[in-house]
């Protein structure tokens, strides 16, 4: 009998040059991505934690764009997700396009198309990474220093290490919440690294990151993470878990809750109130709702007198509905509400062990966890109406979502070009809506103000122009154009009565009026300034200024659909105004 050569298993093939140069790119931002969540300082209306996001979450997108390009074979990725959040992302258009006023929806707009954007970056680009837990690394990692630098915050520092001295720490994040929000969902995969990774060094190194990060959270003392986490680690328990193991993660859980409650009976609870009245709110709207990020404009009318009496309408503006399922059934109904409870169901349904589906790695079960740490949050809290926790919780959901998906070729229609350039103009379309605002913000603060000093040259020509007018007591124009001269040097007293003359010989000419209400709203007299405003409308209802300015006070005095209303019509006339985006971001700020 002759001997047969055993045959040698073929080597695995080498991956190409271009395939590890898009893995070390992939890694490079996203180690960028995560370490600009966690430590670039975060600031009112420039948000420059979230313009760092979006600008990466842009560059990684439009990075693959150009991969497709390079390749003749392009891949991506399909996941089980992938369609809950593109219609996610398409529902939020629809209500987009529905919106009676969509200069107040927009930033809602954005906040939905970033999730999206967030997503589909993390489930095309973590398949590239050459050590699939490259990604949960970096984030564990850096969420393990800023919760280091957090811990120091209570004390004002350590010796020679002297930090800003805080009750409740915020670290970068602006205030605790935010700080809990992004520690609690860093959690699970700084403890899975602990459980998954190769080396006594690593493991080490990721226990000792979620050590830190449970001890800042507690530090920040969030009700609403707390929530979170139990959330999290019940649903581990129900989905992963079975026998003794079961019983005590679940009791502990309850354990964990118990102690919350009890540690938190102090604190102040208002969350009650709000959630009764929206739902009265939603009851009006219930199946397309009142329109997309429009729930701080419309709130008010329905806003209880018990809640009114402890946040005065005049003092505090109720943005949120402080449970994120609640805000959506009342912005877009039952319909927006389903699109949204998709994106969470399709992934307990396709990911979850105990579901069927084939077990995914530990790395990606803890950032499962993490997301739904968020999703349990977002009963109690407003974080996820914030872009920074969205693309948290989305691209955990990506990345997640690619370990469960498959690489194939792209689909011949509409082929690699053709999706390249949807995916490059969907990009750049979504990133210039976002970074509109900020833009806006940064070219008013380079505009000349309007007041000047009183020079001898100055003086001179009003002491000329009021011997003219002495002469042309009915000459409006002259009357009109001395009291913008006396307004420009702070000369109130004067400015007044010559807008008063004017106005009164040139009844047809809103100028004098808008200017009377400039000056009241400017010496505190908000009231009267609306009623000078109001007639000037009434007089020529196209004035943008004096929308403008109707809406900036009508939105400080609480008026907020009102205040709405007025800054529409800006947008409608002019869809550039840089000072009716900005105060339309202050709305929900």
């Amino acid at each position: 009998m002759s001997k047969r050569r055993p045959v040698k298993a073929s080597a695995p093939p080498s991956p190409s040059p271009s395939t590890e140069e898009g893995g070390a790119l992939a890694a490079l931002l996203w180690a960028a991505l995560f370490a600009a969540l966690a430590f670039v300082p975060d600031q009112k209306i420039l948000r420059w934690k979230l313009l760092a996001l979006e600008a990466g979450t842009a560059s990684a997108l439009l990075t693959l764009a150009l991969s497709w390009l390079r390749r003749t074979r392009a891949e991506w990725t399909r996941t089980p997700l992938d369609l809950p959040v593109a219609l996610y992302a398409a529902g939020g258009l629809l209500f987009y396009a529905l919106s009676p006023e969509r200069g107040v929806s927009r930033p809602e707009l954005v906040r939905i198309l970033f999730s999206a954007a967030a997503f589909f970056a993390a489930a095309q680009t973590w398949p590239l990474l050459r050590e699939p837990r490259t990604a949960p690394r970096v984030l564990a990692g850096a969420a393990g220093l800023l919760a280091a630098y957090a811990l120091l915050q209570p004390f004002g520092g350590i010796g020679i290490l002297q930090v800003p001295r805080l009750e409740r720490p915020i670290a970068t994040f602006g205030n605790p919440i935010f700080l809990a929000a992004f520690l609690a969902a860093s959690l699970p995969s700084a403890l899975a690294l602990a459980l998954d990774e190769e080396t006594l060094a690593r493991r080490t190194a990721a226990g000792v990151s979620a050590l830190l990060c449970a001890g800042a959270l507690w530090a920040a003392q969030s009700r609403a993470a707390f929530a979170g986490l139990v959330f999290a680690g019940a649903l581990f328990g129900i989905m992963i878990l079975r026998g003794r193991a079961r019983i005590v993660t679940l009791s502990s859980a309850a354990l964990f809750a118990a102690l919350a409650l009890w540690l938190f009976r102090g604190r102040e609870w208002t969350h009650g109130l709000i959630w009764r009245d929206a739902l009265a709110l939603w009851r009006a709207h219930p199946l397309i709702g009142c329109g997309l990020g429009r729930f701080h404009v419309e709130f008010p009318a329905y806003a209880s007198e018990a809640l009114r009496a402890l946040w005065p309408e005049q003092k505090v503006i109720v943005n949120f509905a402080h449970n994120e399922y609640l805000q959506t059934l009342c912005e877009t109904g039952l319909v927006g509400l389903l699109l949204f409870l998709a994106v969470p169901a399709a992934a307990l349904r396709r990911l979850a062990p105990a579901a069927g589906a084939p077990p995914v790695p530990r790395w990606a079960l803890g950032a499962l966890l993490g997301a739904a740490a968020l999703f349990g949050q977002a009963v109690f809290s407003p974080d996820l109406r914030f872009g920074v926790s969205a693309f948290l919780l989305f691209a955990l959901l990506g990345g997640a979502a690619s370990a469960a998906g498959r690489r194939e070729p792209l689909p011949t229609f509409p082929g690699r070009f053709a999706g390249a350039a949807i995916l490059a103009l969907a990009t750049a379309s979504w990133a210039w809506l976002a970074a509109a605002p900020a833009l806006a913000n940064r070219r008013l603060a380079r505009e000349p103000g309007f007041h000047v000093e009183q020079t001898p040259e100055l003086r001179a020509a009003l002491d000329e122009l009021e011997v003219r007018l002495r002469a042309e007591p009915a000459n409006g124009d002259l009357a009109e154009h001395l009291a913008w001269l006396y307004a420009k040097a702070r000369r109130w007293e004067r400015a007044v009565p010559l807008y008063e003359q004017a106005a009164l010989h040139l009844p047809g000419r809103p100028g004098p009026l808008n200017n009377l209400g400039n000056i009241a709203y400017t010496v505190g007299k908000r009231e009267e300034a609306i009623s000078w405003w109001e007639r000037s409308l009434a007089v020529d209802d196209g004035q943008v200024d004096a929308h403008l300015n109707l809406g900036k006070t009508l939105y400080e005095t609480g008026r907020l659909k009102e205040a709405a209303a007025h800054l529409q019509k800006v947008l409608v006339k002019d869809p550039s105004n840089e000072k009716a985006q900005v105060l339309l971001k202050k709305m929900v700020e």
